[in-house]
């Protein structure tokens, strides 16, 4: 149970640290299930975000971005300690954060920072770690996003006597689709044999049962899309609000996401199954007027671990030794050299028995399924969509293979990695979700891959 307001500020003001001089708030914004081909300042076709471009046009966006992992506890563990998967270890159900790590949250709260977290996903429940650090820490799991804003608004007001890091998680894109554009609402696509489907029902078909049919995949990306349109709203809601309190003055904006979104490009839908561009390619973006270039755009890869020590960096305070990420200050687009990316998905619900392992440069996507040793090889510069696996025999595979970086030799030792029980209603919370799917075959992604 959260306690009074009044009675948690004095408790917090007490034993606090003294904040770094001119300490910035922090607003971090985490879109789940954000691609970033689907938004305008990414070149979509559709004004999906306008708010989004609005931001970027005042600060910097990254090109691209690499997440760790397809599957969101993976990557957020990832995403708030700057590690890498093997470097953390969370990768299955029931996998926790070790106290050992550092995060985003215990370093800001450790430099005298009030920390907000309001988080909508269930495998970012406290119990696996994620609210280590957080002076308040609350799941309201699948809330709209309307509703994280009345809460996030709420407990700033409560907190921002000190700076603040405050971290809103939105789960209005992820799937179900719920939202619909309003020349649709009227007009449910109809099917030959079928009739006219509503779309609750087509868009579940289409994910869990691939469902095929004339306009049936386009219709599912119009839901998509009209979930970015909703939740750019919100947060076009969220920072107006934080500004008419002036809790914008002095702050940075951070946006950006978990991982993707497939719609079959690879032959399964939905996330969490494989390392390919459309799951693992996500949105960064960073405002703070007057300290960051406004309109830059850096075309060097980067990556999901490079985002805690940047904010740490912008905020003054110490970055934890041994990380993966780095900061990626001071934001010069020519000088600024692309970094190669770790990403990691399996041992979770989706695919237990598979454990995928991903390098990803510039211009090469390297897979490797480590149980069996199984290995898929892409040319991304000539083959950007990773359509075309040019197979383990390819000569480069070989250089990709003897990379000393992390995730290649083996995971980490997962014994060692704290657990959460999951009794059983809390399984069934998460079926009733649309988590803990059956297992996957092994093999999946190599033949996803290849139909």
């Amino acid at each position: 149970m959260r306690p009074g307001a009044a009675a948690l500020a004095c408790l917090l003001l007490a034993c606090a640290p003294a904040p770094p001089p001119d300490a910035p708030d922090i607003v971090l914004i985490v879109v789940d299930t954000l691609r970033s081909d689907h938004l305008p300042s990414y070149g979509y076709r559709r004004n999906t975000a306008p708010a989004l471009s609005a931001l970027a046009d005042e600060g910097v966006l990254f090109e691209r971005v690499i997440a760790p992992s397809s599957w969101t506890k993976t990557s957020m563990a990832s995403m708030m300690t700057g590690l890498n998967p093997d470097g953390h270890a969370v990768r299955g159900v029931e996998d926790a954060l070790s106290d050992s790590l550092p995060t985003l949250a215990t370093s800001l709260a450790h430099a005298g920072y009030a920390t907000i977290g309001i988080n909508t996903n269930p495998w970012l429940e406290p119990g696996f770690g994620f609210a280590r650090g957080f002076d308040v820490y609350e799941t309201h799991v699948f809330s709209p996003a309307g509703e994280v804003n009345r809460i996030a608004l709420a407990r700033v007001e409560e907190l921002r006597r000190r700076p603040f890091l405050l971290y809103v998680h939105y789960m209005d894109v992820h799937a179900p689709y719920r939202f619909r554009e309003a020349s649709l609402k009227d007009r449910p696509l109809r099917l030959p044999g079928r009739g006219a489907v509503p779309d609750e029902l087509l868009e579940h078909a289409y994910r869990k049962e691939g469902l095929q049919g004339a306009g049936v995949h386009e219709r599912v990306i119009r839901l998509y899309d009209a979930g970015i349109r909703a939740v750019d709203s919100a947060i076009a809601d969220l920072l107006r609000e934080l500004g008419s309190q002036g809790a914008l003055d002095n702050a940075i904006v951070a946006v950006t996401s978990d991982h993707g979104e497939a719609f079959r490009e690879h032959g399964s839908a939905e996330h969490g199954r494989n390392l390919y561009p459309e799951v693992y390619e996500i949105p960064l973006i960073l405002r703070w007027p007057g300290r960051i270039p406004a309109g830059a755009r850096i075309p060097a890869q980067v990556r999901g671990v490079d985002l805690a020590p940047t904010l740490l960096h912008l905020a003054g305070v110490p970055i934890p030794p041994g990380l993966d990420g780095s900061s990626l200050m001071p934001f010069d687009v020519k000088a600024m050299e692309p970094r190669i990316a770790i990403a990691a998905v399996g041992l979770n619900d989706y695919i237990p028995h598979l454990d995928y392992v991903a390098v990803v440069s510039p211009d090469r996507l390297y897979i490797r399924e480590r149980r069996s040793g199984s290995v898929e090889f892409y040319d991304l510069e000539r083959d950007p969509d990773a359509r075309h696996d040019l197979g383990a025999a390819h000569p480069e595979v070989e250089d990709y293979a003897r990379l000393p970086g992390p995730g290649l030799q083996g995971t980490r030792d997962r014994e060692r990695t704290p657990k959460a029980r999951l009794d059983e209603p809390t399984r069934e919370r998460l079926r009733a979700l649309g988590y803990l799917d059956e297992p996957g075959e092994p093999g999946e992604q190599g033949d996803a891959g290849r139909r």
